[in-house]
């Protein structure tokens, strides 16, 4: 099924000719990017929800829940692919590394180390911890990528910040929960989820985002696939058919959709930015509980929020058509 190549083939057309290589000067933020960022995020907010009813009410194995999930996006994208667009099974040798670690790293080791995290930190510090990804990711981007850091980037990267210690409540000390393999799990997947935008920006602007996506997935299922010996029961769902559906809605429904516009969205907007857009998740997310499940929200969470919001509308492009170095 890998379509390896060792030559440099044509121009990316709509026909099934190979899609590689895009042009490397990718675009800056557009209009349409920073929209796609914006659903995506939306759509991921909602994983938690399902995460937590086969967590809690069918007691499904994290690990497990990991790999299943992962395995039904891969499988999916391949019976994708075969039908419609075999072409894009076709990469190059050269960037085989990068979709291997794309897919270890932002995908299989990011789930182990973000179930960990909120095990052992609570989750409320388990958020806190995640998102100094784009502060990892803008560090990283200007010198790897050759992405700018304006005033604009550094002022909405610091009111997320402090939006996200304020939305997950990082202030209240019954919240905190440190220890040594907290913290430790805690930045790990701050820095697998920076490996996922940078490494998705390079292949995003390479290859079409559903030829990354798969590749991502496949390899953090193939990194994920021996683990199982860990997990006490694989298929701990068994008979239980309800849980099975909100297992397939999960990785066919948020799972999917998500990151597939999330990785449209790296080709067409600069890593720093869709990093800095993602820290929307949290706000989605209680805003999600509280009318599904009448969470309460403090004032603290709410100003959190409008910062969050307000740090994102400071990356907004002015015009459909407008552009910023990448």
């Amino acid at each position: 099924m890998l379509g390896i190549s060792c030559h440099n083939p044509s121009p990316m057309t709509t026909s099934s000719a190979s899609p590689t290589p895009k042009t490397q000067n990718a675009p800056g933020i557009t209009l349409r990017g920073y929209i796609l960022v914006m659903v995506s995020t939306m759509l991921m907010s909602t994983t938690a929800i399902f995460i937590k009813i086969l967590l809690v009410d069918y007691n499904m194995e994290p690990l497990s829940l990991a790999f299943w999930r992962v395995l039904i996006v891969s499988s999916a994208l391949a019976l994708g692919l075969f039908l419609f667009k075999r072409a894009w099974f076709k990469i190059q040798r050269r960037h085989l590394v990068y979709f291997i670690l794309m897919g270890v790293l932002g995908v299989g080791l990011h789930q182990l180390l973000w179930v960990n995290s909120v095990r052992l930190n609570g989750a409320g510090v388990a958020t806190v911890l995640v998102y100094i990804q784009p502060t990892i990711v803008a560090l990283i981007s200007v010198r790897a990528l050759g992405e700018t850091f304006d005033r604009n980037k550094a002022l909405a990267l610091a009111l997320s910040l402090i939006g996200i210690v304020l939305v997950a409540q990082i202030y209240k000390p019954e919240t905190l929960n440190l220890n040594l393999w907290g913290l430790i799990f805690g930045i790990g997947t701050a820095f697998t989820w920076a490996a996922y935008a940078l490494l998705g920006r390079y292949t995003a602007v390479r290859y079409p985002a559903w030829t990354s996506l798969f590749y991502a997935f496949f390899f953090g299922a193939l990194f994920l696939l021996p683990l199982q010996i860990f997990a006490e029961n694989p298929l701990s769902l068994g008979a239980q058919w309800g849980g099975w559906a909100i297992l397939f809605f999960l990785s066919l429904g948020p799972t999917l959709s998500g990151f597939g516009l999330y990785t449209i969205g790296l080709s067409q907007v600069p890593a720093s930015v869709v990093t800095l857009i993602g820290t929307l998740e949290p706000v989605f997310t209680i805003v999600t509980a509280y009318f599904l499940f009448n969470e309460r929200l403090d004032a603290a969470q709410i100003v959190g929020a409008g910062l969050i919001l307000f740090s994102v509308i400071l990356l907004r492009p002015k015009t459909p058509t407008e552009t910023f170095d990448a």
